[in-house]
């Protein structure tokens, strides 16, 4: 048994500089894979990349005038024609091999769901550093979690059916951070098997700003709450405190200095500060989220 025809969607929103790079290396894995194809989703952007996207003939572009990856990638299932579609982002570079070992698991008709490995682009600022020593953005760890929330899959890395996407009416468009794991819940609540390979690697450029690793963290913890609101069934004993952070946080004023005079010169040494910036930011959002959550209620 063979895998079917793949689409590749890829949106953008103002990432002109990442084009190239990008594009570059997701149609060489298009070329790779008789039938496969490209989809490009320019969502709003301002800042030149419609432009370029467009100027790139061997991908096939795709307006998505609501802003949010949830919607654009919609917009991209909408255009897809194979019966696969994978997704990547526009800050990933595909490794050689990716698409071939991503779809391979789908020759299986009773796997619904497959995921790749996310590696780190590149790591020379500390926050970057931070986030791939921490594995925060990673299909392995997110394959192998089991509490509070099922297993997902990062849509950086991810491939699923286009009619199982059809089926569940694609990703939720008022969810920003956790569309990918809503998407993949309501997929295997039709039954079937995820695959995680790690062979199909992308590497992704992590944030490298204190503003942006804020940024993320206050949206993935307001992402977590607004996910648990929508599923609540699946987390019967309710939305867990975060005690970890609570513990890390609690702990920081006295055993950050402490960690910053024993680890070695570098990002190592502002360990704490991390921490300290991740873990406020997802407190943070996760207050925000059931504040969110109770306003609708």
């Amino acid at each position: 048994m063979t895998a079917p025809p793949v689409s590749v969607v890829v949106p953008f929103h103002n990432r002109v500089a990442d084009v190239p790079r990008c594009l570059e290396a997701v149609l060489r894995e298009a070329r790779a894979i008789p039938g496969a194809e490209v989809v490009v989703v320019d969502n709003g952007s301002t800042d030149g990349t419609r432009e370029a996207l467009a100027a790139v003939e061997s991908a096939r572009l795709v307006d998505c005038a609501r802003r949010g990856p949830a919607a654009a990638r919609n917009a991209g299932i909408r255009g897809a024609r194979g019966e696969l579609v994978a997704f990547t982002d526009s800050d990933c570079v595909p490794d050689p091999g990716w698409l071939a070992a991503l779809v391979a698991p789908f020759a299986d008709p009773d796997v619904r769901a497959v995921g790749g490995r996310i590696d780190t682009l590149r790591t020379e600022s500390g926050v970057a550093w931070y986030v791939a020593t921490r594995r925060l953005l990673d299909n392995e760890v997110f394959f192998g979690a089991r509490d509070p929330f099922p297993p997902f899959f990062a849509t950086a890395n991810a491939a699923y059916r286009r009619a199982d996407l059809e089926r569940v009416g694609g990703f939720d468009e008022e969810l920003w951070t956790p569309e990918d794991a809503d998407l993949c819940w309501r997929v295997m609540e039709g039954g079937g098997r995820m695959v995680y390979v790690p062979e199909a690697v992308v590497k992704h450029r992590h944030r490298d700003t204190f503003r942006g690793f804020f940024r993320q963290a206050r949206d993935y913890g307001r992402g977590g709450y607004q996910l648990y609101a929508k599923h609540r069934a699946k987390v019967p004993g309710g939305f867990p405190p975060d005690w970890q952070a609570i513990r890390w946080l609690a702990a920081l004023p006295f055993a950050g200095p402490w960690i910053a005079l024993a680890a070695p010169n570098g990002p190592e040494r502002r360990t704490p500060l991390y921490d300290a910036v991740w873990l406020t930011g997802i407190l943070l959002g996760r207050l925000e989220g059931w504040r969110k959550t109770r306003r609708r209620a």
